[in-house]
């Protein structure tokens, strides 16, 4: 559990970025050649989602009422350790060649699965339709949507 300070911080720099970084994308020129969705688009998104994150995090600091319920050594959930953020970055930076070789959608579902079963979610046909429904979102968020152009694969 973290401090209410921490939190507090931790809303007011991420509301800060968010802010800075709307700033940045309404710098970014609109094309003439351009359709509906410019450039400019996917980033003023952004920072308005990680804006959102900030004031969430905020209200829920404000708002939480302390629960004095002890917690036993085997119900809470251990912190996470640096060598295990860095297991999650391993597993996120293999989306690049995997991209690669197998083509978005495999790679997003094995990217969704893998880092489940590595936060140790039990495998399942649940869990392997998610990750396929994630992949399918991705797919027509990006793609279908937005006309991001995806990695050309070998196989797909």
């Amino acid at each position: 559990m973290t401090s209410p300070t921490k939190d507090l911080i931790a809303s007011a720099l991420l509301l800060l970025i968010a802010g800075l970084y709307y700033a940045a994308t309404v710098q970014i020129p609109v094309s003439a050649l351009g359709g509906e969705v410019g450039p400019h688009v996917l980033p003023t998104a952004l920072a308005i989602l990680l804006g959102i994150v900030g004031v969430s995090l905020a209200l829920r600091t404000l708002f939480a009422r302390h629960v004095a319920a002890a917690r036993t050594s085997t119900s809470r959930e251990s912190e996470a350790t640096p060598l295990r953020a860095l297991g999650l970055l391993a597993v996120g930076a293999l989306y690049i060649p995997f991209a690669w070789g197998l083509g978005y959608v495999p790679t997003v579902f094995l990217l969704i699965a893998g880092i489940a079963l590595y936060e140790k979610a039990a495998p399942s046909w649940r869990l392997a339709g998610i990750a396929l429904g994630g992949a399918v979102l991705f797919w027509l968020l990006f793609v279908a949507l937005l006309g991001v152009r995806q990695p050309q694969s070998m196989l797909f």
